[in-house]
């Protein structure tokens, strides 16, 4: 008897592990599917070097010239998801006799350091949209948020007065074609695109309050 139960315990043992293989069987190879069909669907690692022109637009003109780069990772044919980093040259339009009518209404501002050409580093997540297919000319959209940070610590002369931020918030959505430049390997490709650039900032002019800075632009870049 004892001898009867000692089997069948062993037996389910036996049987529970080969379940359990057979489950781990299953998961590894549905895992290994998934990567397979990910890696024919055009998946892994992607980057970006990128120049950018950007006009500013309203009432706070700061125009850019900017170098970044994007590296992330291609979840598939048609989404992009990574991060960038860039170097911005930026100068704004300054009004003539810029702070002749301050007066002594904060003697404070006299004693800082301004400019109105300066060098920005914008921070941000990158998400771009392929519409089409690799391998042939198509469209993309394509979205940056982050934040940019002055790199100095003089105030950005602006019209008739001044940005008082270190940092800034940074959002920059494009459109644009995406043209694959080689046939044996379609994911290097140059696109071309139009942006619009929103920062935020601290503004004054006998006031204190909010400025945003808005640009129109053209973008180029290398994608592999």
């Amino acid at each position: 008897m004892k001898l009867t139960k000692l089997l069948i315990t062993g037996a389910l043992g036996l049987t529970g592990v080969l379940s359990a293989n057979a489950q781990i069987g299953e998961i590894v190879n549905g895992l290994t599917n998934v990567a397979m069909t990910a890696a024919r669907g055009g998946a892994g690692y992607k980057g970006y070097l990128e120049a950018d022109f950007t006009g500013g637009v309203g009432n706070y003109r700061t125009n850019f010239v900017t170098l970044a780069t994007s590296q992330g990772y291609q979840l598939n044919n048609w989404f992009y998801m990574g991060a960038g980093i860039g170097v911005d040259f930026l100068w704004s339009k300054v009004n003539k006799g810029w702070g002749d009518s301050w007066g002594p209404t904060d003697p404070s501002w006299s004693s800082h350091e301004y400019t109105s050409s300066a060098v920005m580093i914008p921070v941000f997540t990158d998400f771009r949209f392929i519409l089409g297919r690799q391998t042939s000319t198509s469209f993309f959209i394509n979205m940056r948020v982050g934040a940019a940070f002055l790199c100095s610590d003089s105030y950005v002369k602006v019209r008739d007065g001044y940005l008082s931020n270190r940092s800034y918030f940074y959002l920059q959505p494009a459109v644009g074609v995406r043209v694959p430049i080689n046939t044996t390997n379609p994911r290097q490709a140059i696109d071309i695109g139009l942006h619009y650039r929103l920062m935020t900032s601290d503004y004054w002019n006998n006031w204190q309050y909010n400025a945003t800075i808005n640009g129109l632009g053209i973008n180029i870049s290398y994608e592999w």
